[in-house]
């Protein structure tokens, strides 16, 4: 039998959570010298950097071998379960939700962009992504990084000035919209959307959520609690691969057993 919502909640806190300390840890053991650039266990840094040599002889290092192989295994997840990795692992989006948390209920609910706005903002992501990847083939990959908030940490005492203005930014527009970064910027994301569409180029049935159209009684709670602010009142099942599968939506349904996760028939 799944697990009910609530609970399936409680996990993805609890993995959130750690992830988030795991992620915290290591940037501190960075910050102190003991280990290599952060970049070693990033999932996007062979986008950032590119295949080429010095990737490859990164590969010679044990912890940016495993860093590929999971970057690989998020991307082929993806494909059969959509953006679960967003939802319940990444650190930026944990940190993102946690920062939006900080507000009130009543402004929580009213700070929602216009379901049209969102779906064009929502296409920025692929441009980064564009933008780096363009910048990795042509040997260019420092000007991104330069950029990488995360990189700017590990790079604490020193100073990585435009790094940090971008997490300075991140955590600033955090407070107002929910994952601003995730919907709108995160070229990660970008870059397990279009996995996800090529998935389903080759007929692979990803896990989507489903919304029991018998049960529902049209309320829109659902919508309105989203983080990735998708009109889900809107289809049976949410299509969109910005989806991340949080399932706060059935936790805030007034009407429990509406909402569950399986595979659309073709």
């Amino acid at each position: 039998m799944p697990a009910s919502p609530k609970n399936s909640q409680k996990v993805r806190l609890c993995l959130q959570i750690a992830s988030l300390l795991f992620a915290a840890g290591f940037l501190c053991f960075i910050v102190l010298g003991f280990g290599q650039a952060i970049h070693a266990i990033c999932p996007y840094a062979t986008v950032c950097f590119g295949i080429n040599k010095s990737v490859f002889m990164g590969l010679a290092s044990a912890a940016f071998g495993l860093t590929i192989v999971f970057s690989l295994a998020i991307l082929l997840h993806s494909m059969f379960y959509g953006r679960k990795f967003c939802g319940y692992l990444c650190p930026l989006g944990t940190f993102q939700e946690a920062i939006f948390a900080l507000r009130s209920r009543k402004y929580r609910k009213k700070s929602r962009v216009q379901y049209l706005m969102e779906q064009r903002f929502a296409k920025f992501k692929y441009i980064v992504l564009a933008f780096t990847s363009l910048l990795s083939i042509a040997g260019f990959a420092y000007v991104f990084i330069r950029l990488c908030p995360i990189y700017a940490l590990s790079m604490l005492p020193r100073l990585a000035v435009p790094g940090l203005v971008v997490f300075s930014l991140i955590t600033f527009a955090a407070m107002f919209l929910e994952r601003f970064w995730c919907r709108y910027l995160c070229p990660f994301a970008a870059l397990l959307n279009l996995t996800q569409r090529l998935g389903a180029y080759f007929g692979i049935r990803r896990s989507k959520i489903r919304r029991n159209l018998e049960r529902c009684v049209d309320c829109e709670v659902c919508s309105l609690h989203c983080p990735m602010n998708l009109n889900i009142a809107e289809e049976e099942y949410v299509q969109s691969e910005n989806c991340i599968h949080c399932l706060v939506c059935a936790v805030k349904c007034p009407k429990p057993g509406t909402f569950c996760c399986e595979k659309e028939d073709l």
